[in-house]
């Protein structure tokens, strides 16, 4: 991961990237025995091989009834199915702001700082092209956005 700050006259605006490079990951795709047993599909099946020609268009094999559960196997397990996983997300932005105090002898606060800041902003940029978030896949669901909004004051 990369971080870095900026600071100027006591506003602080700090940012995480975190990067993987170098890693695949098998990505799901139509499998015709589960269609038909469970009418669970995927989005692939539109773009399945259907007519003399699609195959210089598609990868995905066409749909045949009754389904041979061997070839949604070999399906799945295919190189075809494998994309570069590599990725940046924006992982961490904080904003914050130190408020000016007016010293005397009689003051016991030191500082009062407010601050913003969010977790899990998303991915920035991923290496395959189907839009895939390579961290969150398969139906897992990515973590939620959380916003902090703060007071820290230091006596």
């Amino acid at each position: 991961s990369i971080g870095y700050t900026v600071s100027w006259n006591g506003l602080s605006l700090t940012a995480r990237i975190t990067y993987k490079f170098g890693y695949y990951f098998q990505r799901q795709s139509i499998n015709y025995t589960s269609l038909f047993s469970t009418n669970q599909g995927h989005s692939d099946y539109t773009k399945r091989w259907q007519k003399t020609g699609d195959e210089k268009t598609t990868n995905v094999p066409s749909m045949v009834y009754p389904a041979n559960s061997a070839r949604d196997a070999f399906y799945q397990g295919s190189e075809t199915l494998v994309d570069k996983g590599d990725n940046v997300r924006l992982q961490y932005v904080s904003l914050s702001y130190a408020i000016p105090m007016v010293r005397n002898s009689h003051d016991h606060l030191k500082n009062i700082n407010l601050y913003l800041s969010i977790n899990d902003l998303g991915i920035v940029w991923k290496a395959n092209k189907d839009g895939i978030d390579p961290d969150y896949r398969n139906g897992v669901i990515p973590p939620s956005k959380s916003f902090v909004f703060g007071l820290r004051a230091a006596f």
